[in-house]
């Protein structure tokens, strides 16, 4: 039995230590935040949909940099101040726009996601973990019928994969989700995914965090890492505040801190943040409230249920670790909440909304990082983009098997933190 220390106590953290309990080992969780779930997992779009596992590098994105660069609207907006630090990762991201190696990563997501799905819930079944969890699945829309036909393509691939997809026309979105009817006539075409969720991931995280500590694990909360102890060619454990924490492993599970703690272990992560937002509304408890997860996929935007509340949430933006919030970004989601729930989204209704940002570690070709790392104890587990709360179980389980020695249910090459 090791000495475990994962650095992060968002959902891929906490999901790992559940996994390393689970096989009998010691765990140490270190943050820089005041508890878990804080960062990226605190009020994200809430969806597990192995449905929406294509990197947002798709075939075609370099057509739209310009727009990205000028429109205050787009999905996704490049601040002029983030360039800088896109320069070595830019490329890598467009270069794994093509067909070939975007298809492959879409392939790689989808078998991890499908992985992890099962995983999350045999922990809500193992633990009672309660979350306002929904198995009720996701439907995507599209306004445009180009849009409608490329979405195709991804769903036919996914298809053949085992994912469950249904495409409708508008009268179809609205059967399946009524709360469209105002917009249906404006509804190009859209597609069922039976088999997506959706969940709040910091409600998990808190459930997660105080079974953690009932199966012995250690929290350390607002200590910040300053570096990564190597003794004899192996980790040691790490350093906060003058003090050694002493650990045998040690995980980098740090969102988009990961690549700047893995760097110092020699290991170059192509990683960096996208800054998404969020805003959580309370809507009148006697009025229409749909029944599942809603996706505009041209706006990189979901309206998921979550209990009592509804979640928007999306959009993508490089700037760096800046997580201000844009007024406009904000209010660019209010009005997409309006022009897709027009019945729903009253004054009254938006004036209960509460705002948020947080960033997203996307890997450039669009996998995660799962694995050891050069130095012999450390491992990773971080840059998996819009796909985090997706893929933390899956990704937690197959992290423990190969920590452990266990035989892992999925082959790892995929996301080897030195590919």
């Amino acid at each position: 039995m090791a000495d475990n220390l994962i650095i992060g106590c968002g959902v891929v953290g906490l999901t790992t230590a559940l996994e390393l309990l689970g096989r009998g080992e010691r765990v140490t969780l270190v943050d820089s935040a005041a508890q878990e779930g804080l960062g990226t997992s605190f009020a994200n779009g809430g969806l597990l949909t192995p449905s929406m596992s294509d990197p947002w590098n798709a075939p075609g994105v370099h057509r739209h940099l310009l727009e990205y660069l000028v429109s205050s609207s787009a999905a996704l907006k490049i601040r002029l101040g983030a360039l800088p630090s896109l320069l070595r990762w830019g490329p890598q991201f467009l270069l794994n726009s093509r067909a070939a190696p975007h298809r492959k990563a879409t392939l790689a997501n989808l078998e991890l996601a499908t992985y992890s799905l099962a995983a999350m819930k045999e922990l809500r079944e193992r633990f009672g973990f309660a979350f306002d969890a929904s198995d009720g699945g996701a439907l995507k829309f599209f306004r445009t019928e180009a849009a409608f036909d490329a979405a195709l393509a991804i769903a036919d691939l996914v298809r053949e994969h085992g994912i469950e997809a249904r495409p409708l026309d508008g009268k179809g979105a609205v059967e399946v989700e009524p709360c469209l009817a105002p917009v249906g006539g404006e509804i190009a075409g859209a597609i069922h995914y039976p088999g997506d969720a959706s969940g709040d991931a910091y409600l998990f995280c808190r459930e997660a965090a105080r079974t953690i500590a009932e199966l012995g694990g250690i929290f350390r909360y607002g200590q910040t890492v300053e570096a990564v102890e190597v003794r004899g060619g192996g980790v040691a454990g790490v350093r906060v505040a003058g003090e050694t924490i002493a650990a045998e492993r040690v995980v980098v599970a740090a969102g988009v801190a990961s690549p700047a703690l893995a760097a110092k272990l020699g290991l170059d992560l192509a990683v960096k943040p996208v800054k998404g937002y969020s805003m959580t509304y309370t809507p009148d408890p006697a009025g229409p409230m749909p029944r599942l997860p809603v996706i505009d996929d041209g706006y990189h935007t979901a309206i998921t249920p979550l209990g009592t509340r509804l979640r928007v949430a999306g959009t993508a933006e490089f700037a760096g670790h800046d997580l201000r919030l844009d007024p406009k970004r904000i209010g660019n989601l209010g009005q997409l909440f309006k022009a897709t729930y027009p019945a729903i989204a009253g004054e009254a209704v938006l004036a209960t909304g509460r705002p948020w940002t947080g960033l997203r570690p996307v890997a450039a070709d669009g996998r995660p990082y799962i694995g050891p790392g050069r130095v012999a104890g450390s491992w990773v587990n971080a840059g998996h983009g819009h796909l985090g709360w997706t893929l933390a179980a899956g990704s937690a389980r197959l992290l423990a098997d190969l920590m452990t020695g266990a035989r892992p249910e999925l082959d790892p090459s995929p996301y080897a933190p030195c590919r």
